[in-house]
């Protein structure tokens, strides 16, 4: 089999569409072993994902155990919530006493953050989630 030349390689090769994947060295244009490795991956990956996707069907059972545990963080996360939100009204309630602005601004951040952590659950429901 004959080697092409540069000159004939060049009309083989592509255009803008894959730019540098190809080098010329000598007489032909060969590609890039890093590149080569890169697409190879790249494809192995591609075929893999087509070759091993398959539907998971998931019973009532492990959905019923899903929607336990998720009611359980929901749970947690209110309680912690309550906490911040008391926290942060006596926060606000001893600076407000001793005027400090700074220390306000602080615990307001805490109420605003304990009213989205005792309320997050029904404001993620209320936009349909």
């Amino acid at each position: 089999m004959r080697r092409l030349s540069v000159r004939e390689a060049s009309s083989f090769a592509p255009g803008p569409c894959a730019p540098g994947l190809f080098e010329k060295k000598g007489e032909g244009m060969y590609i890039n072993t890093r590149k080569k490795k890169y697409l190879m991956v790249l494809m192995t990956v591609l075929v893999l994902a087509m070759a091993f996707s398959m539907n998971a069907f998931a019973t009532d059972a492990v959905i019923g155990k899903i929607n336990s545990l998720k009611t359980f963080v929901v749970n947690i996360i209110t309680a912690a919530g309550s906490i911040v939100l008391a926290w942060g009204v006596f926060e606000f309630a001893s600076a407000y006493q001793s005027r400090d602005t700074a220390q306000q601004t602080d615990s307001l951040k805490k109420v605003i953050a304990g009213i989205i952590m005792v309320f997050g659950s029904q404001i993620i429901n209320s936009l349909g989630g």
